[in-house]
């Protein structure tokens, strides 16, 4: 069983900019009268702030995570979220996106590596990888 404080775990925004502008002007670029490309950039601004705002949600800053073996537990002050590891879940470079099955429901927690000391980030890495090993 392992117990660590994730801290400043913060979401950057730039990705979900970076983006939602291409779609906008991919969108812009391929519709032909004004009323269709301002209904392009509208939408893509809708859904961009949609999908900033669900990632946002599953992005909590502070808290502690208790992690034994394909179990995860995180508690916050405004969170607390508890289930088993997912196959479901993704390592990427800099941070490790969850997804937590629990009794009724499942939950996404994005967790990124400069929120957490490295060997508690590489262990949670283990714990993934291990649950999405086929037996």
């Amino acid at each position: 069983m392992y117990r660590f404080v994730v801290k400043n775990n913060k979401l950057d925004h730039k990705p979900f900019v970076v983006f939602f502008c291409f779609l906008a002007i991919a969108f812009f670029l391929t519709a032909h009268s004004l009323i269709t490309q301002i209904f392009a950039i509208s939408s893509s601004l809708i859904a961009g702030i949609i999908s900033f705002k669900k990632a946002k949600q599953a992005h909590p800053e502070n808290g502690t995570v208790i992690l034994e073996y394909s179990q995860l537990r995180f508690v916050s002050d405004n969170i607390q979220l508890q289930g088993e590891i997912s196959p479901k879940s993704y390592i990427f470079a800099n941070y490790v996106v969850l997804r937590l099955e629990g009794f009724y429901q499942s939950h996404w927690l994005i967790i990124s590596a400069a929120s957490v000391e490295d060997v508690y980030f590489s262990r949670l890495k283990r714990a993934v990888i291990a649950v999405q090993q086929p037996t």
